[in-house]
């Protein structure tokens, strides 16, 4: 955790405005709308490992009541969301069920137990829990996860495997996808509008975007 911590703090981020932010973000976030989150006006969310707000400051148009939490101070610093607190996806500051939706990007993959991390996020939430992680039957996804080292997890990062944790948290499975080929940080804004035509689903996809909802939440 504490080596991931410092590989995360090395790197300049682009800020959540930035055109190729929303252009990774954007359509993922047309999906879980479109599973049902979003809907209820009020509606809380928690943000886990929010980093600089590459989804958080896109979920504020939802809604107000958005909390950002990430392990990195100085992640957080740089976040332009209004509520934002340092925490530790093992053990989230929040009495149980008290979120609308609980909310993840990238983060599961660099944890070392990571189905402790999800069964977390189902404890605090009411209702939806969703995470977005990368697909390692991508090509390109599986060779950044053998080269670069803090990436490592991402060799062990797919749907059956997040299905399960899922589920064994309680959590039942309302949609999902396989798609995308832009990094929200790694990918030339030039390319952009030619790795938009890969916004649907197909199982070579770079993230699994899955959308749960909890059993006890109807």
């Amino acid at each position: 955790m504490v080596e991931n911590k410092k590989y995360f703090e090395k790197h300049k981020y682009r800020d959540p405005a930035d055109p190729v932010v929303g252009a990774f973000a954007l359509p993922k976030l047309k999906f879980i709308e479109a599973c049902g989150c979003f809907k209820e006006k009020g509606m809380r969310v928690l943000d886990v490992g929010s980093g600089n707000g590459t989804f958080g400051w896109y979920l504020s148009k939802y809604t107000d009541d958005v909390i950002c939490v990430d392990y990195s101070a100085q992640l957080l610093n740089d976040n332009p969301c209004k509520l934002k607190m340092r925490a530790d996806a093992y053990k989230l500051p929040f009495s149980a069920g008290v979120f609308d939706v609980v909310f993840e990007a990238n983060i599961l993959h660099h944890l070392d137990h990571p189905e402790r991390a999800i069964e977390e996020m189902a404890r605090c939430s009411k209702r939806y829990i969703v995470i977005i992680e990368p697909n390692r039957y991508n090509p390109l996804m599986f060779l950044f996860s053998l080269i670069v080292p803090s990436e490592r997890g991402g060799c062990a990062s797919f749907r059956k495997r997040w299905f399960a944790a899922l589920r064994k948290a309680g959590v039942d499975i309302k949609g999902c996808i396989v798609t995308g080929m832009i990094s929200q940080q790694n990918t030339p804004r030039i390319l952009i509008p030619f790795l938009q035509l890969f916004d649907f689903n197909f199982w070579l996809g770079e993230y699994v975007v899955i959308v749960g909802e909890k059993r006890n939440g109807r």
